[in-house]
């Protein structure tokens, strides 16, 4: 083979038919045999070939959808085991309380902190246990404190029943307060001023208390214990929903019920304005009254002024209140919906921190069961995924029991019988499975509108410190929910 023919083979076999007179392309003496062309393949042959490349394609993103809604769920098992962790420490905390307690009187009984105290306790309409309020309230094991009761108008009927209940008090000081109507900013917090303005120079602690909450004997004196530190901005208690009494109950008090366990951190805690206990020289510090000049909501103006003071808000167990009174699915919808559209306006940050946590946690519950049902029928997916996914649900299912679980074990070391039940129980650990689609209705339902009726006032929000009255309506005698709800 030639040079030529070794580098070329083309131009050899040019080369050489031309020579021996041969047909031109046709390879002599170099040796060179031209490779065989490749046939087109048919048609039908290349659409398989097309489909089988889609095919594997499709596997690909399918896998890594999968992977992805796996991700999801296990990012909702860490959640749920944060969420342990805080029933835990919610646990301890309270158990910590109810030791410390005994270390808050003397010998005597007396309670070691015993500042002169006003109970301010906002009315509207004569709530259904609104006497057992004011009776318990009259009977306060503490020393000298004095109540403010503070109405829209004197033709309340809440008004005359007050006056006449208070009167059977053993020597506790008290008086009526008649704030007028408001156009600007809700009438619980325009009766709570026109209150704060009537308290007498001697007092040092402002306590607030709705009048629909019922402490208990000794609550004033724990609800003020903690302000003896001057660390702490405020005091504050909780309420729980008693489960019994139907349906509608006990849908509340699971709704209602994992908002107890934020108690446990000082990041997560905020003022209940239902039981609110400050110092009076913080109320006037902080400006409280001026962040209340036209806001809706009493107690996330009072948290945000604490918590941007630098100062502490202290949970004491010993002030959680049971709430027995009864409601409707209409009147529970309207609440907590109420309740998350203010928190959206007044509060946008904790609002959208709730829905992306509560998406997430439900999404992976729900994403979790239908991946191991999925699987397990042959709709899609393997065994290895059902099993994964199985896990995975079961997981998110156990530790949201726990949790649960261990809130029942810590409100027992404070509250019994009848304020706390097996009702109450079975629908906190069996709303481990329902729960979140309840919050998740209710958070799509707070997404939209500035409007909401509260008592027999609509209001709508303007902006988280602007509120204006847009219609009244008449005041019946009775009240579903209290000023707080």
């Amino acid at each position: 083979m030639t040079l030529a023919g070794r580098f070329y083979p083309g131009f050899c076999g040019f080369a050489g038919g031309a020579a021996h007179g041969g047909p031109r392309g046709k390879d002599y003496d170099c040796g060179f045999v031209e490779p065989a062309r490749t046939a087109a393949p048919a048609r039908g042959q290349s659409a398989r070939v097309n489909g089988a490349r889609r095919m594997t394609e499709h596997m690909t993103d399918l896998h890594w959808t999968i992977y992805l809604l796996l991700a999801i769920c296990v990012f909702a098992c860490v959640q749920g085991l944060i969420g342990l962790f805080a029933g835990i420490g919610f646990v301890r905390y309270v158990a910590r309380a109810v030791r410390e307690s005994a270390g808050l009187r003397d010998a005597a009984g007396k309670w070691k902190y015993e500042p002169r105290v006003t109970v301010i306790l906002p009315c509207c309409g004569v709530d259904e246990r609104l006497h057992q309020t004011v009776e318990r309230l009259g009977r306060q094991r503490y020393g000298a404190y004095e109540v403010i009761f503070t109405f829209e108008s004197a033709d309340d009927p809440a008004h005359e029943a007050v006056r006449r209940w208070a009167a059977a008090w053993p020597g506790v000081r008290h008086r009526s307060v008649v704030a007028g109507p408001t156009g600007h900013r809700s009438q619980k917090i325009h009766n709570l001023l026109a209150a704060v303005a009537a308290v007498p120079d001697e007092t040092e602690v402002l306590v607030f208390l709705d009048s629909d909450a019922v402490p208990n004997q000794d609550w004033l004196g724990h609800i003020v214990a903690p302000l003896a530190d001057e660390a702490v901005g405020a005091a504050t208690g909780f309420r729980w929903y008693c489960a019994a009494g139907g349906l509608a109950n006990a849908v509340r008090s699971v709704w209602n019920a994992p908002s107890l366990t934020l108690m446990e951190r000082e990041a997560t805690r905020f003022c209940w304005g239902g039981a609110t206990a400050m110092r009076r020289a913080r109320f006037e510090s902080l400006e409280i009254a001026r962040h209340w000049e036209s806001a809706l909501s009493d107690d996330l103006q009072v948290t945000q002024a604490v918590k941007a003071a630098g100062l502490r808000i202290v949970f004491v167990p010993q002030a959680l209140i049971p709430s027995h009174d009864s409601t409707s699915l209409r009147g529970f919808w309207e609440f907590a919906r109420r309740q998350l559209v203010i928190t959206r306006i007044c509060a946008p940050k904790i609002w959208r921190a709730g829905l992306l946590l509560c998406t997430a946690f439900v999404g992976g519950g729900t994403i979790a069961a239908v991946l191991c049902v999925g699987a397990a029928l042959e709709w899609f997916g393997t065994a290895a995924l059902a099993a994964a996914a199985g896990v995975l649900w079961a997981l998110i299912v156990l530790l949201t029991v726990a949790r649960c679980a261990l809130r029942q074990v810590a409100i027992r070391k404070v509250l019994h019988a009848p304020d706390v039940t097996w009702r109450d129980a079975l629908a906190d650990v069996s709303g481990a499975l329902w729960a979140g689609l309840i919050h998740m209705t209710l958070f799509q339902a707070s997404m939209a509108g500035r409007r909401i009726r509260w008592r027999h006032i609509e209001y709508e929000l303007v902006s988280p410190t602007q509120t204006r009255v847009l219609a009244r309506h008449a005041l019946s005698g009775s009240a579903q929910q209290g000023p707080g709800s």
